[in-house]
């Protein structure tokens, strides 16, 4: 098996585990922590805050460190071997400190879920959009074995939480163990000239990248449109569940329409390279987020369980498109030896929004309804969408030029990785 083919395999799996963890242990957090701990929407709303507050100030660290270490896998290895953890750490530490010490718990509980999900899921991502672009592979066909691991976890959980709720950290752990594995067994080789690249990079890098007029409209995306479907979605499952007869019903509908949105997410994912690469990175985003405003909206509207869950499965379109186009986006737009640092700083600026809004939205859940706070988030999303087709960065020439020059070596020329960064 040849390299490439051996590290698309490994990354896939890697990806699949990573998100099955992920999956496992938080698809049903805000069921767990209402059904099973009495945790109220608008403590659950604070949980949120704390935890992107945490992933809040280890993104941009994250970032850096990623592109100062390149294609070494240190980071990754650290955060793996603490991420093996999430079942005792769920069961014995977090949930019983929400109920005696939630204070505390909801800070040992940021400083955990922030570390090894909300900001390491930054890291395993842009270190897979490293590997495949030095391979000659898409991202977004590795990004899809992931949604399929979420998926899967998603339609387990919905099963398994009736039963035990302990049982899907338990799970998380044995999948977080898999991943770990496939780390170790990728093979990444590094020359001396990326050797090179990530020893050059210097903080000043990221100050001048910060200053661009580019860097912000970008940012100005993220607050605005990506970041504020997270807000959305965070309590959506107590308002899929509340349409049901019983809790277990809805528990393992919810289970169910996750399990089907992420394997739609998996096919979409497939396909979502060719289709960014027709529309350019730019209108791709734009499209993104048209759908995005127009589901939030939707699922407003009171035409029951079946009507939401459509708007729901919605998402399987706009997701795929989103993580693959922020990545093309990064790449044509901005220094290589800093896309790390850039997409990291994007999720940083996502967790900014979700630590502010949270318990926000949370209390307005219980002070106007779901289906009030939704129009409300739609039409920010919507006016952002709007905004970014003035301020974004439209990407065809660069974008062609970079993506056939891919193609036909492997590599991007070395003029296209040097730095850049404009003020326009």
């Amino acid at each position: 098996m040849s390299v490439t083919r051996h590290n698309y395999w490994s990354l896939s799996i890697f990806n699949f585990a990573y998100l099955f963890t992920w999956s496992a242990a938080m698809s049903f957090f805000v069921i767990w922590l209402s059904q099973n701990l009495g945790i109220s929407g608008t403590k659950t709303g604070l949980l949120y805050s704390a935890n992107s507050i945490v992933a809040l100030i280890l993104q941009p660290v994250f970032g850096y460190l990623s592109d100062k270490l390149g294609l070494r896998k240190h980071l990754l290895y650290v955060l793996f071997l603490i991420l093996l953890l999430v079942g005792p750490f769920f069961i014995y530490v977090y949930g019983p400190l929400l109920q005696s010490h939630f204070v505390i718990g909801a800070i040992v509980g940021a400083l955990f879920i922030g570390l090894v999900f909300n900001a390491g899921n930054g890291v395993v991502d842009s270190y897979m959009d490293k590997v495949s672009r030095k391979y000659d592979f898409e991202y977004g066909r590795v990004r899809m074995w992931g949604s399929l691991g979420w998926a899967a976890a998603t339609f387990v959980a919905g099963r398994v939480i009736n039963i035990d709720v302990n049982l899907t950290f338990w799970i998380a752990s044995l999948s977080a163990l898999v991943a770990l594995i496939c780390v170790i067994l990728t093979k990444v080789e590094i020359s001396d000239q990326e050797l090179q690249r990530t020893d050059s990079l210097r903080l000043s890098d990221v100050s001048q990248l910060i200053r661009t007029t580019k860097f912000w409209f970008l940012m100005l995306f993220m607050v605005g449109v990506a970041q504020i479907y997270e807000v959305y979605d965070q309590q959506f499952a107590t308002y899929f569940v509340a349409q049901f007869s019983t809790e277990a019903e809805g528990n393992q509908f919810f289970g169910d329409l996750g399990a089907v949105q992420v394997f739609f997410e998996f096919v979409f994912l497939f396909v979502t390279p060719w289709f960014v690469n027709k529309t350019t990175a730019k209108w791709a985003l734009i499209i993104a987020g048209a759908i995005m405003s127009f589901r939030i909206i939707g699922s407003s509207i009171p035409l029951g369980p079946v009507w939401i869950a459509v708007m729901k499965m919605i998402h399987s379109l706009e997701k795929p498109i989103i993580l693959v186009a922020i990545f093309k986006y990064i790449a044509i737009n901005f220094d290589q030896r800093l896309s790390s640092t850039m997409y990291l700083l994007y999720l940083f600026m996502g967790s900014l929004v979700v630590s502010v809004f949270s318990p926000i939205v949370g209390r307005l859940y219980e002070v106007l309804d779901f289906p009030t706070t939704y129009i409300i988030l739609g039409s920010i999303a919507g006016l952002f969408t709007l905004l970014s087709c003035f301020t974004l960065t439209a990407d065809k020439d660069n974008g062609e030029r970079y993506w056939s020059q891919l193609g036909k070596t492997g590599t991007v020329k070395k003029q296209m990785d040097e730095p850049n960064i404009s003020n326009t």
